[in-house]
């Protein structure tokens, strides 16, 4: 140890001696956390950011008795990096994840003590990719009814899907948390609702919503009519769109409802008091937002809708100053936070930071938050890349050929909320500072190298050979399987 941090050393030692001299205690903390990802859940569809339906009574109230963060970043406006990025409390790069995750701070957790499971729904949230890292259970049940399985799709209202959804997934981590003993615990819970297709008929029925076009449901198939190359191009108005976003919002209120299921286990086995609570989802979604028209879909832009998400913390151990708190913040910081509420220390290297600081009132800084749709050939993505300040963005889609220029977007989200309005060209030196912090960023995510997320259907199907072949071939069956019902594949 060198001279200076020998130093240094002494002199925390110090102030910790004096802290436990003067009787200073530890702040309560809490003894358990469970994490809720909803999947595609887009934060301006919950009635507490803002939607006038009342989709989410459970989350609503647990966001008057916790912590919601108003502006949250996802790194990528599609599943599997999100996810890299929020188990790893960091931006995806080759130190992160390299075809299958490297880095989780759920180990963290498990070295600490903590029991760890999850129960997700496969897809990009499975093992396939890496995810069970540093869970001790880790099941991934199936996310959608898969019609050419069971021959047909739920049609009527309230009718349940005949394979997988999300009823099974919360069934089987309220099953988990009804076994639980005395050692503290870590449970994930990940469910594709609200993801497409969209089956949740409850506010087009009370609503008297009519369909237009479409039929009972949104499938992936509709999803596909708003292509430049589908036949039917063009057909879906603003009648359709209404619809669309009635069936969305069943979703999300079929969300709560099973949250608020979890949330009455936890009170039934005495666990509510010392439990840790955060609901948040990987990316948002597209619901014919812009033109063209991309409803039902995500990962092709960078536009807010996409972007943000919901951040609720409840930490029954503690009354924190704030109720909702508009500085914005990243969705890396969400698990450095659960690690600094529960008395873990992040691990040095981790780019997320603890929101801790905001929950106590001693921040009030926007943190600069970095986007990217990394390039995928197989899902058909094209690289994008932004920077979000709080009050401005800058997107950047890298030139296609070498004869193109590449293309600036940069929007005042304070007077253009809907990011409708590219002052490219308008305000050089507050342009000029937006490429900056791009730049800035980029050069430093570069030096560990942008994770690849260039893995293939074809490169799936070929892998491992090894001891148990014909498990391997199964198991990349079911990804594939997976990914078709959510419209990630052909």
């Amino acid at each position: 140890m060198t001279g200076a941090r020998r130093h240094w050393h002494s002199v925390l030692a110090a102030v910790a001696a004096a802290g436990l001299a003067a009787g200073c205690a530890e702040p309560p903390r809490p003894r358990n956390a469970v994490l809720i990802v909803l999947d595609t859940l887009r934060a301006d569809r919950l009635s507490a950011y803002g939607n006038p339906r009342i989709t989410s009574p459970v989350l609503d109230a647990l966001a008057r008795k916790g912590i919601l963060f108003e502006q949250v970043v996802t790194n990528a406006p599609w599943t599997l990096p999100a996810m890299v990025g929020l188990l790893a409390g960091d931006y995806p790069t080759a130190r992160v994840f390299d075809g299958t995750l490297l880095v989780s701070l759920v180990e963290d957790l498990l070295r600490a003590g903590f029991e760890t499971a999850a129960f997700t729904e496969g897809g990009f949230v499975s093992k396939h990719w890496g995810l069970d890292r540093g869970f001790t259970v880790f099941e991934d049940h199936e996310a959608i009814e898969r019609p050419w399985r069971t021959g047909r799709l739920a049609k009527t209202p309230g009718e349940r899907p005949a394979v997988g959804g999300i009823e099974h997934t919360f069934l089987a981590a309220r099953a988990w948390l009804e076994q639980r003993g005395e050692e503290p615990f870590f449970l994930l819970v990940h469910t594709y609702e609200p993801h497409t297709p969209y089956r949740r008929r409850s506010f087009v029925e009370s609503e008297a919503i009519e369909p237009g076009l479409l039929g009972p449901t949104f499938e992936i198939a509709n999803a596909a009519m708003a292509k430049t190359d589908h036949p039917q191009k063009g057909s879906l108005g603003d009648t359709e769109f209404r619809y669309i976003r009635a069936l969305y919002d069943g979703g999300v209120e079929e969300s709560d409802r099973r949250v608020g299921e979890l949330l009455e286990t936890l009170a039934q086995g005495g666990l509510s008091h010392d439990t840790l609570v955060v609901v948040t989802s990987d990316h948002g979604e597209d619901l014919g937002d812009r033109v063209p028209p991309r409803p039902g879909s995500h990962g092709h832009g960078l536009y807010d809708e996409t972007v943000l998400v919901p951040l609720i913390f409840y930490d029954p151990t503690r009354n924190y100053p704030a109720r909702r708190i508009a500085t914005q913040v990243r969705s890396i910081d969400t698990f450095p936070t659960i690690l600094d509420l529960l008395g873990v220390p992040t691990p040095e290297g981790a780019r997320g930071r603890s929101l801790l600081p905001l929950l106590e009132g001693g921040e009030n800084e926007h943190r600069l938050a970095w986007s990217w749709i990394p390039s995928t050939g197989a899902l058909r993505f094209r690289e994008r890349m932004g920077v979000r300040t709080g009050s401005h963005k800058l997107i950047l889609t890298p030139a296609q050929e070498p004869e193109m220029e590449p293309r600036i977007e940069w929007y005042d989200l304070g007077a253009d909320a809907g990011e409708r309005v590219n002052l490219e060209g308008s305000e050089p030196e507050r342009e000029q500072v937006l490429r900056a912090a791009l730049g800035m960023m980029r050069a430093v995510l570069s030096q560990d190298g942008l994770a690849s997320f260039e893995r293939t259907q074809s490169e799936s199907e070929s892998e491992s050979e090894s001891e148990s072949e014909i498990e391997s071939e199964n198991e990349s069956e079911k990804l594939l399987d997976d990914l078709r019902a959510l419209g990630y594949v052909e």
